[in-house]
């Protein structure tokens, strides 16, 4: 049974074992995300995708104030390279309490499950149903997996 956190009035979505999904987060929100013993946060989302987004440098002052490790592996849309994939399914193999952001999350959940699958060997079918259950799209997930095991 997956169970969701709320920090200041946002989700974060239980996706998998240690694994949080989630929109943007905002750096009033740190203090609660080490209170919650999170290890490792990830931003998907490139900087200046909007206008007062807070900036990847200042989420890692502010996290590694706190020890939590902060990675940036930023992508838009459909545009994540292979070498992106590896960099984050090297990172859940750390066994932090992890979460992963980007704008709305749907990024973050895409990222995750072509992690999971081509590098992690965890079952396709079951990464779609947790990846929906999340309430994100998983339709576009098996062509992709089929492009990058291409290409690997």
């Amino acid at each position: 049974m997956s169970i969701n956190i709320e920090i200041n009035h946002q989700l974060l979505i239980n996706i998998d074992d240690k694994v949080y999904i989630s929109d943007q987060i905002s750096t009033d929100m740190i203090e609660d995300l080490n209170k919650k013993c999170f290890g490792l946060i990830v931003n998907n989302r490139p900087d200046n995708e909007e206008i007062n987004q807070p900036k990847s440098f200042d989420i890692k002052v502010l996290l590694e104030e706190k020890n939590i490790v902060y990675k940036h592996i930023p992508f838009s849309g459909a545009n994540i390279q292979l070498d992106q994939i590896l960099n984050l399914a090297n990172l859940l193999k750390l066994e932090h309490k992890t979460l992963l952001f980007c704008r709305s999350g749907a990024r973050s959940s895409l990222i995750w499950g072509l992690a999971s699958i081509i590098y992690l060997n965890e079952d396709i079918n079951d990464i779609m149903r947790k990846i929906s259950n999340a309430g994100y799209d998983s339709t576009i997930l098996p062509s992709m997996v089929e492009y990058f095991s291409n290409i690997k």
